[in-house]
């Protein structure tokens, strides 16, 4: 998730965003469109114009989710599974330029997943999402997630 550190309160209560969609497109395209960077900045702009990932989507890899200024969250890939799983653990934030794992924001995040699951059907793609979001900032998050996924959708089954 994009969302930039100075928008986050300073105490996270968190809960997840659980969506999926249909995808008329191999599981293959969908993670491409997921994980590509060209493709990765068309969809995550429905969370902030500008957004992007710093990573190679490996296992083990870091990544840092970051906004147009350069603030955001950062994480690890647990598990990248190509194509059917990609879960990512964040370990704090970002912001002022430099990584945090130890303040009381960066705690909040930390141990949180954003997993997504592709499963085949119909000879299309099931997509599963789930991501952590402050309450505070929950009912935006979801109707952003709804466009972030339907713009996924509309990028894999327009290749």
């Amino acid at each position: 998730m994009d969302t930039p550190t100075d928008e986050l309160e300073d105490t996270m209560a968190a809960r997840p965003i659980d969506q999926e969609i249909d995808i008329d497109a191999p599981r293959e395209r969908v993670w491409d469109v997921l994980t590509g960077d060209a493709t990765y900045r068309q969809w995550t702009a429905e969370f902030a114009e500008g957004s992007y990932a710093e990573t190679d989507w490996q296992q083990d890899s870091s990544v840092r989710f970051l906004g147009p200024d350069g603030t955001g969250l950062l994480g690890r890939v647990v598990v990248s599974r190509r194509p059917e799983l990609l879960d990512v653990e964040y370990d704090g934030v970002v912001g002022a330029g430099r990584d945090d794992t130890t303040s009381e924001l960066a705690r909040g995040w930390a141990g949180s997943h954003e997993t997504y699951r592709l499963a085949e059907a119909d000879g299309g793609t099931h997509l599963v999402i789930s991501a952590p979001m402050e309450d505070a900032y929950y009912d935006d998050m979801v109707e952003a997630w709804g466009r972030a996924l339907a713009k996924v959708k509309e990028l894999a089954e327009a290749r």
